[in-house]
C-alpha cells in the first residue's frame, strides 16, 4: 500500500517526478527509524509553540490519510499546497526512510528551503527490542496518565523475529546514510540515549533553524552526541557505519537484551 490508496492524483504527480511541486516555506525534515524517540520530540516541539504537531505526512498506513481529513484536501497537489499555508513559520514533518525513498531524488526541490534532523539510537539491539515488544503488545507510545504496556509473556520470544525487524532497522539506517550522502547533507543529528538530557534546549533550537539551502537545522549548534567521527558535537552519519554485525554476534546482544526485557 502506497500514497496512492490515499490520494488519486498520487501516482500521477509520482510518474512525473513530482515536478512542479515547491513548498516555499523553510522546512525541518525529522529524519528516524522506529523507536529512536522522534515521537516524543515532535510532542516536544508542540509543547514549544509549534502550532501543528510534525506528523508522518508521507506514511500511508493510517497518517497521511488522518492529516489529509485534517488539512480539508483530497488530492496531492492540494496536500503539499496546505503546507506552506500553515501559521508556523517553519513546516515541520518528519518520516521514516521507508515513506521518504519514493521522493529522495525530488525531496530537496519539492522543499528547497530544507534543513534535516537525524534521530538515531547508538544501541540498534535495544532499538529492535523495543520494537518487538511494542508489536507484540500493541502499546507505541506512552503517554502521561496512560496505562503501562501489558507484559509481554516468554512463549511470545521470537529471536527470528527480532533479527527481521533489526535487519529493517539497519535498512532504515543505510537508506538515509546514502542519501545524505547523496545530497551533501550533515544533518542534526540527535541521539535516543541522550534525548532527555538535551530535550529542554533542542526544541527551541530546530525550530527557528531552517533557513535557505539543504542541510543540518541550525548546524552551529552542533548534534546530540560526541561520536568521534564528526567531533565533539556534530556526528557525521556513515553510510559505512549503517552496516549491520554480523548475524552471530547480533544474535547474542539481542538475547541477552530480551532476557531483560
Amino acid at each position: 500500500m502506497g500514497l496512492e490508496s490515499v490520494f488519486p492524483d498520487y501516482k500521477a504527480w509520482a510518474e512525473k517526478g513530482f515536478e512542479g511541486l515547491s513548498c516555499p516555506k523553510p522546512t525541518v525534515m525529522i529524519a528516524f527509524s522506529p523507536r529512536t524517540g522522534s515521537t516524543h520530540f515532535c510532542e516536544a516541539l508542540h509543547q514549544a509553540g509549534q502550532s501543528r504537531k510534525p506528523a508522518e505526512i508521507f506514511n500511508p498506513r493510517g497518517p497521511a490519510a488522518a492529516e489529509r481529513d485534517l488539512r480539508g484536501v483530497a488530492s496531492f497537489a492540494a496536500y503539499f499546497e496546505s503546507f506552506a499555508a500553515d501559521p508556523d513559520e517553519v513546516f515541520i514533518f518528519k518520516t521514516c526512510w521507508l515513506d521518504a525513498a519514493p521522493f529522495a531524488p525530488a525531496l530537496t526541490r519539492m522543499f528547497p528551503s530544507l534543513r534535516v534532523v537525524y534521530f538515531s539510537r547508538r544501541n540498534d539491539a535495544a532499538q529492535a527490542v523495543s520494537a518487538f515488544k511494542a508489536e507484540l503488545t500493541g502499546t507505541w507510545h506512552l503517554h502521561q496518565g496512560s496505562k503501562e504496556a501489558r507484559q509481554v509473556q516468554d512463549s511470545q520470544f521470537s529471536m527470528e523475529r527480532l533479527l527481521a525487524l533489526h535487519a529493517s532497522q539497519m535498512r532504515e539506517r543505510q537508506g538515509w546514510a546514502q542519501w545524505f550522502a547523496a545530497q551533501g547533507i550533515t544533518p542534526l543529528a540527535l541521539r535516543y540515549e541522550e534525548f532527555e538530557r538535551d530535550i529542554q534546549r533542542r526544541p527551541a533550537q530546530i525550530r527557528p533553524g531552517a533557513g535557505a539551502g539543504a542541510g543540518a537545522a541550525d548546524p552551529g549548534a552542533g548534534g546530540c552526541g560526541d561520536e568521534e567521527t564528526g567531533g565533539p558535537d556534530q556526528p557525521r552519519v556513515d553510510a559505512k557505519a549503517a552496516t549491520p554485525p554480523a548475524e552471530s554476534g547480533m544474535r547474542s546482544g539481542l538475547a541477552s537484551l530480551a532476557v531483560r526485557w
